[in-house]
């Protein structure tokens, strides 16, 4: 945007000259190269118009402009880069500066000058000190080689705003890391799942099997190899393990040494062994005939036998 439109000067009796305003300023230059500006609402006289002689009317736009950048600059760290993205107020103060220095294209200037500013500032900074690069650049702008060129062709500087942030490359290399990280909490998050979910089936398992419900463990089980194996190695040991204490109570019935008070005491530590056995009392303690219906009845029989009763 040129800030800068010329027209060549019209003399009329009839009309006044134009008025200026706050944001717009005549430059009027005669042949002689004799400025003269006009501003704030003033106007020229049709005799100060006359008389000047002027040939042509600068209209310098005096309204505040605004330039946007956002580029990548070199930081102290080798191979690392700022992402910079600048925003700057300026406006024209000085419209007879502008005019004879034909600066009415400011933002070629801005252009040339902004990347040797900037890149004088961030070489000196590591990529991890973003906040110091902005505070530099906002604090020390007015300081700047770039700000002075301004002044000298009647500009200045009203404002400025800053977002200092990693170059683009560093930024998706952090998002990769990111993803990585994140698929990695994720992948936690169901293993924690699966293993409380592990847990609370292991609960119930165990109690299944400690109330001798072990069909009911193998049915909690089906669904989990881990849980099926551990609990079919556990019924396989159980069973080994009852297999054992009813042979050792069949030979220790079938001995004629022991008495019936002893073989009833091997009965009752069976009943603690397997408390889902359903071991019937005898009815009478006078008739070894009156056993209920027991899974032993066949080695209270050997035992009989053995006693002759």
């Amino acid at each position: 945007m040129n800030l800068i439109e010329v027209q060549p000067v019209k003399f009329s009796f009839f009309e006044k000259p134009p008025a200026s305003s706050l944001n717009q300023a005549f430059v009027y230059v005669n042949g002689e190269n004799n400025f003269q500006v006009v501003k704030n609402g003033d106007r020229l006289t049709r005799s100060d118009l006359r008389a000047g002689k002027y040939t042509k009317v600068y209209i310098v736009n005096m309204a505040t402009q605004n330039y946007q950048s956002e580029e990548e600059y070199l930081s102290l760290d080798r191979g690392r880069s700022f992402l910079i993205n600048l925003s700057i107020d300026y406006k024209v103060v000085d419209p007879i500066s502008l005019v004879q220095q034909d600066a009415g294209e400011i933002v070629n200037f801005i252009k040339k000058k902004l990347p040797y500013w900037l890149e004088e500032i961030t070489t000196d900074y590591s990529i991890s000190d973003a906040k110091r690069v902005k505070k530099h650049i906002e604090d020390l702008h007015e300081h700047s080689s770039m700000v002075a060129g301004l002044k000298q062709v009647g500009i200045v500087v009203s404002d400025i705003n800053v977002l200092v942030k990693q170059s683009r490359s560093d930024q998706e290399h952090d998002k990769k890391y990111w993803d990585i990280d994140r698929e990695g909490e994720l992948a936690e998050h169901e293993r924690e799942v699966k293993q409380r979910q592990a847990l609370a089936l292991a609960e119930r398992i165990q109690k299944e099997i400690e109330a001798g419900n072990l069909f009911n463990a193998l049915l909690l089980s089906e669904e989990n190899k881990a849980a099926l194996e551990i609990v079919q190695g556990r019924i396989a040991n159980q069973e080994k393990f009852r297999a054992e204490v009813q042979d050792q109570v069949r030979k220790l019935i079938s001995d004629p040494t022991v008495d019936r008070i002893e073989v009833e005491q091997q009965l009752e530590k069976i009943r603690v062994y397997f408390p889902s056995e359903n071991f019937a009392e005898t009815k009478n303690n006078n008739n070894r005939n009156d056993y209920a219906e027991d899974p032993l009845d066949d080695l209270r029989s050997v035992y009989q036998s053995t006693k002759g009763e």
